[in-house]
């Protein structure tokens, strides 16, 4: 199975054959690609001062840990999401509209830890969908060979078929596939998952 950009049936599928934990962890694994992007607004927000606690972070060190011991605490996910949503960034002062799909894809994962749902997962999923579908639009606007009057359905195209889209879709194709190989998440297993989207610090988009 290789999962394309905005298939989100197929991707349905895959998600309805894994045991919940394991959709929580595909999910964990894709807000770490994401995550770059909000540490880059959080780095600005820093340079103006700002000294309040990377909430983002712990929360998704946190659904890691979760992961790791199967057990959920409701009050404290319950209290992360609502103290996260808090510190949502600001939609007129964010450095990158890349980190806000970065937080709610966070928020949306702690949701999942308290429901993990096929529904809740494919949130997640949606946000990486946005966030390249931004970026791509972004810098297919800078090239020189722009035409504003080019179709929704043709800049789908472009953006699925980008090298940023064509490795994200590779990775998550990977994950799953080796979820569904994993019947038990062992420790081995999540620090691979977790740092196996690492990307040398980056995000999906090489962003950093």
């Amino acid at each position: 199975m290789n999962l394309k950009y905005g298939e989100f049936d197929i991707l349905e599928l895959e998600l309805e054959a894994l045991a919940p934990m394991h959709r929580v962890a595909f999910a964990a694994a894709c807000c770490e690609r994401l995550y770059p992007h909000y540490d880059i607004y959080l780095r600005a927000a820093r340079e103006d001062d700002w000294d309040g606690e990377d909430l983002f972070r712990v929360a998704l060190d946190e659904i890691w840990q979760f992961l790791g011991a199967k057990k959920v605490d409701a009050y404290r996910f319950r209290q992360l999401h609502s103290d996260c949503d808090q510190s949502y960034p600001d939609y007129e002062n964010v450095e990158t509209p890349e980190a806000q799909e970065a937080a709610g894809a966070i928020l949306n994962t702690l949701e999942l830890c308290l429901a993990p749902s096929v529904q809740q997962t494919i949130s997640v999923a949606k946000e990486i969908d946005e966030t390249l579908f931004m970026y791509i639009d972004y810098l297919h606007q800078c090239e020189d060979e722009y035409s504003p009057d080019i179709s929704h359905e043709e800049l789908l195209e472009i953006v699925a078929n980008h090298p940023f889209t064509v490795r994200e879709m590779a990775k998550q194709s990977e994950d799953l596939r080796r979820l569904r190989e994993t019947p038990t998440l062992t420790a081995e297993f999540l620090q691979w998952l977790r740092t196996s989207s690492e990307n040398g610090g980056k995000s999906l988009l090489d962003l950093s």
